[in-house]
């Protein structure tokens, strides 16, 4: 399911639901507007399990776990609970509305690199197949095409890279803080990751679940290695009777200021105010930083573009000329 249909789907949800109506006229409700098929798969799904006697959590991991991930799952799960589903709806809506507008600024960010790109490989031939064309030479197009399969081909393995090291981040501590380190990329992924955990944290405050399974269940939700193995440590010396800010921070994992921010909650009993805090100031800074990455990645697509330019026009003017000195030189 498209971001774009998730941040509908829940938005829609939590309109009804925060309006009073039942869940199950909710979704007949949403089912008559003849929704695309991922969210009618999705809606179909929570409707069977709820049929089934099963709470939304469930109804949505049985029969419609592929259209979600490990957030979805814990946010559903503290809303039930905590009698507040209209409010894990807005979480989520607010979240993948977020995220949707990231992910449009990064790829309309490199919409034009790319466009120069393509023109940096097609320019320079041009020249070269209008005087084959003049002399009725034979046009060779080898030129275009096999740069333009090489560009695509290349882009396709980053992209590939990108997913595949992005998945094996959310589980492994290691991967995740050396692509954390990344410039200008390492910093949407950390404030992303630490929005999440915060987010699925105050959803299982909200409804008064114990603090070891409220922070496993958050670093789960973060998509992040290094969260999810420092969430784990610190659940287990929360488990003995320490402190959640202690924990923190013999843990290696969470950023400093957010533990000492953890550790005046605590002590003030706000912990639930500040972990909602640090939810949207942690969406608002990833959000910054895909900005940030939207304006300084295509300069250097326009740089390496550029070279590669100039790189082309040198290697003709070049042939151009020594051919004329080698005619010269002939004569």
């Amino acid at each position: 399911m498209k971001l774009s249909e998730k941040a509908v789907l829940y938005r829609e949800l939590a309109k009804l639901v925060g309006a009073s109506f039942h869940l199950d006229r909710s979704i007949e409700m949403l089912l008559k507007q003849q929704p695309s098929h991922a969210r009618r798969t999705w809606l179909q799904g929570l409707q069977l399990g709820l049929k089934e006697g099963k709470g939304v959590a469930a109804s949505i991991t049985e029969h419609c776990g592929a259209f979600s991930d490990a957030l979805e799952f814990a946010l559903l799960d503290a809303g039930e609970r905590s009698g507040r589903l209209g409010d894990a709806f807005s979480h989520l809506s607010r979240y993948f509305e977020a995220w949707n507008m990231a992910v449009k600024q990064a790829i309309g960010a490199m919409i034009y690199p790319l466009v120069l790109a393509h023109l940096g490989i097609v320019l320079p031939e041009v020249p070269t197949i209008v005087m084959a064309t003049m002399e009725d030479k034979p046009c060779s197009l080898g030129g275009i095409f096999m740069p333009l399969a090489i560009l695509w081909l290349v882009l396709l393995s980053l992209f590939l890279l990108w997913r595949w090291l992005s998945r094996l981040g959310a589980e492994s501590a290691p991967v995740d803080r050396w692509l954390g380190h990344l410039p200008l990329i390492g910093s949407v992924r950390r404030h992303w990751a630490l929005a999440r955990f915060c987010q699925v944290f105050h959803a299982c405050l909200l409804a008064s679940m114990r603090m070891t399974e409220s922070m496993e269940l958050a670093g789960s939700a973060s998509h992040s290695g290094m969260l999810r193995h420092a969430a784990k440590d610190a659940a287990q010396r929360i488990a003995t009777g320490e402190t959640i800010a202690g924990a923190m921070a013999d843990v290696h994992g969470f950023p400093i200021v957010f533990v000492h921010g953890i550790a005046t909650a605590e002590e003030t009993g706000t912990l639930d105010h500040e972990m909602n805090r640090w939810a949207a100031a942690e969406t608002i800074e990833a959000g910054d930083s895909v900005q940030r990455a939207a304006q300084w990645l295509p300069k250097i697509a326009y740089g390496v573009v550029v070279m590669y330019v100039a790189y082309r026009i040198i290697s003709m003017m070049s042939g151009f000329y020594g051919g004329m000195l080698k005619q010269m030189d002939n004569m």
